[in-house]
């Protein structure tokens, strides 16, 4: 799902519709040249010094999907608030390919993002980490974690329906959707990868120790990032009490957050009025914090 939506970009190129613009696409952030190791970014031409970043983190269960469900958005939002704005492709989890790894793809991209910035006397300085589903959970993950470390300094979350606790046993339960059409074992083998450890769904407990590291909700503290979600009340993938759950302890801890619902949607987030105030937030948030 786009962060907004747009149409003017149909048949001609990018450079066409924003020539003020510095346009990079499926650039390697590693020396593999791996396709699943790229990102699109776009700042404007005439800017210089400390800049804001917004970076994008595509969904997909964390197996699947691409960064260019957000490569023509980040136009027309670097062109509407005056930032730069990123997508990146990160590795999909896989028996060797964990959670920890997916970050550390992250860190490596956004030091690519930095070093292509200060070629043309760009320093992007913060970024407002924001995604959908696996996005959203990598998004959190990330900002919650690797904020004294990473190349550019989180500062901000806007995330929908991603997973924050995977110790909620709806994962593996018969009633989630995605078990409902695959089956238990599934979802468990995705999210074991992710994690780096085997779910035996008979010995569930022996798991919780690396379910509780791959959880955003775990990481909380008063120096936690603002953050802003959204979920849907009847998703059947991801439970809504994850979100509920988010939404405590961020209030526990003092955290500047919003948590927005939104009644009668699913995992997809279908109410259009829900919609509308998340995204007035995204863009006050950009204002807020990366300027």
């Amino acid at each position: 799902m786009a962060i907004v939506s747009f149409f003017n970009i149909l048949f001609s190129g990018y450079i066409r519709y924003y020539p003020d613009n510095r346009i990079f696409l499926d650039n390697y952030y590693t020396e593999d040249k791996n396709e699943r190791q790229t990102y699109d970014l776009v700042f404007p031409k005439d800017a210089s010094g400390d800049l804001g970043l917004v970076l994008c983190i595509h969904g997909g269960g964390w197996f699947e999907g691409s960064k260019d469900a957000y490569t023509k958005t980040i136009f027309q939002v670097s062109q509407d608030k005056g930032c730069g704005c990123a997508c990146i492709n990160y590795r999909y989890a896989s028996e060797n390919v964990n959670y920890e790894d997916i970050l550390d793809d992250i860190s490596s991209a956004l030091s690519a993002i930095k070093a292509k910035g200060a070629e043309y006397g760009v320093n992007f300085n913060k970024v407002l980490l924001t995604g959908i589903s696996a996005g959203g959970h990598l998004s959190l993950l990330y900002a919650y974690t690797r904020k004294q470390v990473s190349p550019v300094e989180p500062v901000c979350v806007v995330e929908l329906c991603g997973p924050t606790d995977l110790e909620d046993e709806y994962y593996y339960s018969e009633e989630n959707s995605i078990s409902k059409a695959v089956g238990v074992e599934f979802f468990a083998g995705v999210i074991s990868n992710g994690i780096g450890y085997k779910i035996d769904l008979n010995d569930f407990d022996a798991a919780r120790p690396a379910l509780k590291k791959s959880s955003p909700i775990n990481y909380i503290n008063e120096n936690t990032v603002p953050t802003i979600f959204g979920q849907g009340e009847q998703d059947e993938i991801v439970p809504y009490q994850n979100s509920v759950d988010l939404d405590k302890k961020l209030t526990e801890f003092g955290v500047e957050h919003t948590f927005i619902s939104f009644p009668n949607s699913g995992h997809n987030c279908e109410d259009k009025a829900s919609m509308s105030e998340i995204m007035k937030l995204f863009f006050e948030s950009i204002d807020k914090y990366l300027k």
